[in-house]
């Protein structure tokens, strides 16, 4: 393998709540809210149903293929050429995963602290510092999620308590407005972001307890749905439904509404800062995989000599793809999620599916004649 390194089911765990938490910070409430009003935590819930799912298939995958990631099992599963196809569509995903998280960080500190400075200069500089940690190796970014998961969890903690103060019960109603099905369509778009978590089928290769990889996947995704709930709810209660589709990044409102006498306040720039290392995390998370999938479909000896060209293409897709933030947010919630529901689930399954038209119910393909 190109990574020798191993994490714990603590950090597998942290990071892949890293990953699904970041999106939380910046557009995503604002879209959600804008749809489906008081009901928009039911989409939580549906969505955290069909990636609990889709996590027991990864879970399976990583099972029968032991030591694999999941552009290497494509390859065991579907042959050289179209394996290697698919595995590219994983690798693709990873990037423009980069690329969006990349853009929402950026635009999110030059709409809110500097405005006057150029979006370039705050992509390079995250890029960068990404790519030194890509190239420290998995380990490294395992225990960075470790220290920043915890501050993570804290701040928006510290958001939602400071803010009850302000709760208005009657702008919970009316709830239950929309239909089962309106519900379930909302959530197969918000599905892209829990399924971003698809990275499961990258690190369980290298989980040290392998048997213990659906557990960190369900308590990653049930602690990031447990706060994105309870943040929803405060902000309709608190902002109201219209102010929250409005603004750009209500969260961020939300934590300038602070007020605890007159000695705490004002802490919107604290938030700020732990709420861009979370995202410097998911970015960093994507970009490796990115960098280690397309390593292992060339086979190459050390994933690190791609870092460069891989963060180069990142960074001219991130100048080049959106004018505004505008047209960033309008792209994540018109067209990404089709995109994402079609590698994420569709991909997913029908490797799912194959294996096992191929190579039956055995359990572990590697260690009783699988091909390799």
């Amino acid at each position: 393998m190109l990574e020798e390194g191993k994490i714990s089911t603590r950090q597998f765990t942290l990071m892949l709540f890293c990953l699904l938490q970041s999106s939380f910070y910046y557009n995503m409430p604002q879209i959600k809210i804008a749809h489906l009003k008081q009901d928009v935590w039911l989409i939580i819930l549906v969505s955290w149903a069909i990636d609990a799912g889709l996590a027991v298939i990864f879970y399976v995958l990583g099972q029968r293929y032991p030591n694999q990631t999941m552009v290497q099992y494509s390859v065991t599963i579907l042959g050289s050429w179209l394996g290697k196809l698919v595995g590219l569509s994983f690798v693709l995903f990873f990037a423009s995963g980069t690329t969006l998280y990349l853009l929402d960080i950026s635009y999110f500190l030059v709409t809110t602290l500097m405005p006057e400075t150029p979006i370039i200069v705050f992509s390079l500089v995250i890029l960068l510092v990404s790519a030194y940690a890509v190239n420290s190796g998995l380990e490294v970014i395992a225990r960075l999620s470790e220290i920043i998961a915890p501050i993570m969890i804290i701040s928006l903690l510290v958001v939602f308590l400071l803010n009850l103060n302000q709760v208005e019960l009657e702008k919970f109603l009316p709830m239950f407005q929309h239909r089962a099905l309106d519900v379930f369509k909302e959530s197969l778009r918000t599905i892209s972001v829990f399924g971003i978590c698809i990275v499961m089928g990258m690190f369980m290769a290298y989980h040290n307890i392998p048997k213990e990889a659906l557990k960190a996947k369900l308590t990653a995704i049930t602690m990031g749905s447990v706060l994105a709930i309870m943040i929803l709810l405060q902000l309709v209660s608190v902002l109201g439904v219209n102010m929250s589709s409005l603004e750009i990044y209500p969260v961020f409102r939300l934590a300038k509404y602070i007020e605890a006498g007159d000695f705490f306040e004002r802490i919107e720039p604290l938030m700020v800062v732990f709420w861009v290392a979370g995202t410097f995390i998911a970015v960093t998370i994507l970009y490796y995989n990115s960098v280690l999938g397309l390593a292992q479909i060339l086979k190459l000896p050390r994933y690190q000599s791609l870092t460069p060209y891989v963060g180069g293409v990142i960074m001219l897709t991130s100048m080049l793809g959106f004018r505004n933030v505008t047209e960033l947010n309008l792209f994540i919630e018109k067209i990404f999620p089709y995109g994402a529901l079609i590698v994420e689930d569709l991909l997913m399954f029908l490797l799912f599916a194959i294996s096992y038209l191929r190579h039956g119910k055995r359990q572990n393909m590697l260690r009783k004649g699988g091909k390799t």
